[in-house]
């Protein structure tokens, strides 16, 4: 559209343009992985017992599905089958993760995804041709033709095709939610900990609900997340020609009109090769792709503002209740632009003859849910546009399959259509933008599904041990935990953590409320020990020793395959745990009227098992980092009681400088309520996790020092930000501490100031938090940085 139609007072091309948000996301690297033995496909083993718990997990989905299709009484499947399938993942995941952040490949990451993707979908596909076999193999045995159960036989295997599509969809969103509900409660939060990307492969990639339809689906499972009109693809090309037409000016350099005649060859050679799961999928994926997108926009692995649906949207005035909403712009003249390019898309779709479709499209989506006419749905979409009478209607429905009374089910549509248009969002403008929003949130996914099926036709997945072993000796395998997982073994140990917390001021504690004759069992246990008990098996770690005086836990690092490696990382979180602990009995000892208890924290790494030694029956552990952690967790106490820092709390580390009384010792300590972790901690954490860097200042000196923030997850997948400070070890002279020069040694602290976490957390680009947007969310188908 020529820029000649447009007011002069509206917004320009470039200040429209600057308020569209734009996705972003990890771009496929599998290019970096050599062929296989066939020179095509990259070769992928991934392990037996990943694939036999996909496997008993689809097959009972499969059957619970099909028992619902035929109406008969539904066995639900045992939870430990889905509980087998999550862990079995997770594991498998952990080593993927591991291993890429050593090798520094994150690709493998994305392929070990992609290729488990496959392994669901295809998995899906294997269940349901397994089934139609034993049908027919059921059907034709000779006793079954004997005793009449072959008719019954039969009337399934009909059901059975006549909703192949239905029943493939099903299973296959079921599977999709459950990988998804552990991606989100488990594996991105190790990915965030470990790699600093949460989503390698990205989540529309992986969460693309064409791929569950394989292409289009049918009528009544389209139009569950889409607009029914644009399951036909004729259809879909017009539309695709009149929103083009209308975004012409801020259409992105890649985004072009595919001619009319479409070129006679592929996208991607070599597509109806007959050996691959997915290829249904993918030639019904592609027809679609060839119709609506240009190569050019498919060969570029970016992404662009069309991508992000809401801007259409928004761009058309939003499909919200005040409408024109300005959202992202501030330009004056945005409300006339919205309104002109609102009506110019509502005029071309009118031209097109696609208006009343539009709307027939919605009100579709609102009240088929309720009405429950199976397989009526081109009738019930027909009548919706105008193209069959209500005579026609009556007469069709009087044929259709579980309707008694047709008069009385139309009387039903015509007063569910009433109360959908009074819903504010079938208003006449705010239909078009919401329109426009749900065209290219398919546009999007046939893109993405595209690139999603692409790649997963360039793998193959090896199951045969001897075609295992020639792409083994070719060098070209992909292994992923291909033996099975020993799950009662962890693996030996090649490291451990100990975190030692020095308890001040439990003796007085103790004598108070004994002199008040209450008990100090019960207080200390219910708000000190019981709680640390309880986190010791969310952050891995388990007692070492516990004394009036002294908590001593460690957390183990093993070397298997699939441990995360995240030793040092949890038993940080642990301690910032231990003193929120301190914080709460604190409290309640203010409220009761007894004094503070007071802790000093140290965290000390060693890269070997500890020794252990036994005192009849009673471990003992020994280990360098128990002397370095009751080191750390020390507080000096001539330099408590002439240096104090402020509030009387936090950590620092000095050299005494002439005449100390612990002229053997080289560091002394101030450690009220702090945490320190020794410099092998400090190193190790660097390779658990993905720090990162940046600097804050001191506000009692001119120094600026630095701070690196990672994120964590738990043994539950939960995350935590840990923070570490590094700071420089101060001189000791008499009464004072005085800054020392540039190249002194440092220290290490992990910061519990909840006020410079937040300012930390504030400045991190997290894809943790949602992104800012032009639009409100799309509407489903019912049913170093610095710190100043």
């Amino acid at each position: 559209m020529s820029r000649l139609w447009f007011n002069s007072a509206w917004p320009g091309t470039d200040a429209v343009l600057d308020g569209f948000e734009r996705p972003k996301m990890a771009r496929l690297r599998l290019e970096r992985f050599p062929r296989g033995v066939d020179n095509y496909h990259i070769d992928v083993a991934l392990g037996p017992a990943l694939v036999k718990a996909t496997q008993t997990y689809v097959n009972a989905l499969v059957r619970e599905s099909v028992q619902h299709l035929w109406k008969q009484p539904v066995q639900p499947f045992s939870d430990s089958i889905l509980q087998a399938f999550g862990r079995i993942v997770a594991e498998h995941h952990n080593a993927v993760v591991k291993q890429a952040r050593s090798d520094n490949r994150l690709e493998r990451v994305q392929l070990f995804e992609l290729s488990v993707l496959k392994l669901l979908l295809e998995q899906v596909d294997a269940e349901l041709s397994a089934l139609r076999l034993e049908l027919e193999e059921a059907r034709s045995a000779p006793a079954r033709q004997l005793n009449g159960q072959s008719l019954e036989l039969h009337r399934h295997a009909v059901t059975l095709a006549r909703q192949s599509w239905h029943v493939r969809y099903r299973v296959a969103r079921q599977v999709m939610r459950e990988y998804l509900r552990i991606e989100h409660s488990r594996l991105r939060k190790v990915r965030k900990s470990v790699l600093g990307v949460s989503w390698p492969l990205p989540e529309r990639l992986i969460s693309n609900p064409l791929l569950q339809l394989e292409g289009s689906g049918d009528q009544r499972d389209f139009a569950r997340v889409y607009p029914l009109l644009l399951h036909d693809s004729e259809t879909a090309v017009a539309v695709n020609r009149c929103v083009l037409d209308v975004f012409a000016e801020w259409l992105p350099a890649a985004v072009q009109m595919p001619p009319r005649q479409l070129p006679a060859e592929s996208f991607l050679p070599g597509v109806n090769r007959q050996d691959q799961g997915s290829t249904r999928s993918l030639l019904e994926t592609e027809r679609r792709v060839r119709q609506l997108f240009v190569r050019g926009e498919l060969s570029d692995a970016g992404t662009n503002w069309m991508d992000e649906p809401d801007n259409a949207c928004a761009l058309l005035g939003g499909a919200g209740e005040a409408w024109p909403a300005a959202f992202g712009w501030r330009q004056p003249g945005i409300a006339g632009l919205q309104r002109h390019l609102n009506t110019q898309l509502e005029r071309a779709l009118k031209r097109a003859g696609l208006l009343a479709a539009v709307r027939a499209s919605y009100v579709f989506a609102s009240i088929y849910p309720a009405l429950g006419l199976v397989d009526a749905e081109g009738l019930l979409f027909d009548y919706l546009k105008g193209d069959i009478g209500r005579a026609d209607m009556k007469r069709r429905l009087d044929n259709a399959d579980g309707v008694k009374d047709a008069a009385a089910t139309l009387r039903r549509i015509e007063q569910l259509r009433k109360d959908a248009a009074k819903q504010p969002e079938m208003r006449r403008r705010q239909l078009i933008a919401r329109f426009a929003d749900d065209f290219l949130r398919l546009r999007r996914d046939l893109k993405f599904a595209w690139r999603a099926l692409v790649g997963m036709d360039g793998i193959r997945l090896v199951v045969d041990e001897r075609e295992q072993a020639l792409a083994m000796e070719n060098e070209t395998l992909q292994v992923f935990c291909r033996e099975d997982v020993a799950l009662a073994s962890r693996g030996s140990v090649v490291g451990h953590v100990i975190i030692k917390a020095d308890v001040r001021g439990a003796s007085e504690i103790v004598t108070q409320m004994r002199r008040r004759n209450m008990n100090p069992a019960s207080h200390f246990s219910r708000y000190f020990y019981d709680p640390i008990t309880r986190s010791l098996e969310r952050f891995g770690a388990h007692k070492v020793v516990v004394e009036g005086d002294a908590v001593m836990l460690a957390v183990l690092e093993h070397g298997d395959e699939t441990a995360e490696r995240m030793a040092v990382a949890r038993a940080c979180c642990l301690a910032v745990k231990i003193l929120e602990f301190a914080e709460q009995m604190n409290a309640e000892n203010e409220r009761i009227g007894l004094p503070p208890i007071e802790l000093g924290l140290g965290v000390s790494y060693a890269d070997e098992a500890p020794t252990y030694l036994y005192d009849h029956g009673r471990k003992v552990t020994i280990s360098p980092a128990i002397h370095s952690a009751r080191r750390l967790s020390s507080c000096h106490a001539l330099l408590r009681q002439s240096c104090p820092l402020p509030g009387g709390r936090g950590l620092c580390v000095a050299t005494p400088v002439h005449g100390e009384d612990d002229a053997n010792e080289t560091l002394v300590r101030y450690n009220v309520n702090g945490i320190e972790l020794d410099a092998e901690a400090f190193a190790q954490l660097h390779v658990e996790l993905s720090m990162r860097r940046m600097s804050t200042r001191e506000k009692q000196s001119s120094h600026r020092e630095v701070l690196f923030a990672g994120n964590c997850a738990d043994t539950r997948g939960e995350s935590h930000l840990l923070v570490v400070r590094e700071r420089r070890i101060k001189l000791w002279v008499g009464r004072q501490l005085l800054d020392a020069h540039e190249d002194a040694r440092r220290f290490y602290e992990v910061v519990t100031d909840q006020r410079l976490i937040t300012r930390v957390l504030d400045r991190l680009p997290s894809d943790e938090q949602p992104a800012r947007q032009t639009a409100p969310p799309a509407r489903p188908m019912p049913q170093g940085l610095g710190l100043q």
